[in-house]
């Protein structure tokens, strides 16, 4: 529908969370976003509009200005592109801008009810079970599940990748800053709305929780159900030592000790000391290996599964899952 879609909240309003292909272009920046809220809280609405247009009309000759030589600028704001403009509730501050860029010749509406409104067409869905049926892949970790789940991103939904979180102690320690709840369900939905003429779609045995998100109860409870298929990946040890090494090689010391922390009630002393030991001398792949035999497969909650795959060659493996799609398919 829209050739870009631009957000003009405030930069802090956008990096919480936003629809995920838009592009911010604020019209009050986050100081300016505040002094607003304060006076129109403490004096009066009047007064906040008229200080709010005074700054967002300065702003937007700013952003105007900076067309006339920033080549990305232009890309967006291309006479031929038809723009969707937002804020926090389809307001003031997108009827602006709309307003501004409709009366020099852009294609430009006004998107009713603003974020907001998409918030509520997100949870709205996440809130019914997804119309896809799932194939859901366990086993152990160090068994490239993930590395299945990415190959067939046609076809899966990839939880990991969209919460930044690994869903083990170290889950996090392997990837960036998560996004908030928020932006998690938009990029959810997004996700499965983009693959929704698939009938069936490949996810991970996923717990509830994957580091600081939640994952919604349809979805938890449509791939946990009891029709949703599972197939059991498995892999020898030195693969799955040789996976977890690559997972974790930049971690730092006050983030491995952190996590230590956190699974230390789940082993034996001996256990915690031997690894802090092995720590000090950066034995790696010795702790990776204990970790994997005296702490990952002692809390793995074997799940019932229908087919069990043992993962030696990716190609090979992918071939296998997508023939069981193909039968449960053609069983349907």
């Amino acid at each position: 529908m829209f050739d870009y879609i631009i957000d003009v909240r405030s930069p802090h309003e956008y990096a919480h969370s936003h629809i995920p292909s838009a592009i911010n272009l604020a019209v009050l920046d986050d100081e300016e976003h505040a002094k607003v809220g304060t006076v129109y809280k403490h004096n009066s609405p009047l007064q906040a509009s008229i200080l709010g247009a005074s700054i967002v009309c300065k702003n937007i000759s700013t952003l105007l200005e900076r067309l006339l030589s920033d080549t990305r600028l232009q890309e967006i704001l291309h006479h031929k592109n038809k723009l969707g403009i937002y804020c926090a509730r389809g307001g003031k501050r997108s009827e602006s801008m709309q307003a501004i860029l409709s009366q020099i010749g852009f294609r430009s509406s006004k998107i009713e009810g603003g974020y907001k409104m998409y918030r509520h067409r997100v949870l709205d869905f996440l809130s019914k079970a997804p119309q896809q049926d799932f194939i859901v892949l366990c086993g152990p970790t160090g068994c490239g599940k993930s590395e299945i789940i990415e190959a067939l991103h046609k076809c899966s939904i990839d939880l990991e990748a969209l919460a930044l979180h690994y869903g083990s102690s170290f889950g996090a320690l392997a990837a960036r800053k998560q996004p908030s709840q928020k932006m998690f369900e938009n990029l959810l939905f997004e996700n499965l709305c983009q693959k929704d003429d698939e009938k069936v779609l490949f996810i991970e045995a996923e717990s509830k929780r994957l580091g600081n998100i939640v994952i919604p109860n349809a979805l938890f409870e449509a791939y946990h159900c009891s029709k949703a298929l599972c197939i059991l990946i498995e892999a020898d040890m030195p693969s799955r030592i040789e996976r977890i090494m690559k997972m974790y090689q930049g971690i730092s010391e006050d983030d491995f000790k952190c996590a230590m922390q956190k699974i230390k009630p789940y082993i034996s002393s001996m256990i915690f000391d031997e690894i802090m030991q092995l720590w000090t001398r950066r034995e790696l792949e010795k702790i990776a290996g204990i970790l994997i035999e005296k702490y990952y497969d002692r809390v793995y909650k074997k799940i019932p599964h229908a087919h069990r795959i043992f993962n030696t060659n990716l190609e090979e493996t992918i071939k296998q899952v997508l023939e069981i799609k193909d039968g449960y398919l053609a069983q349907r």
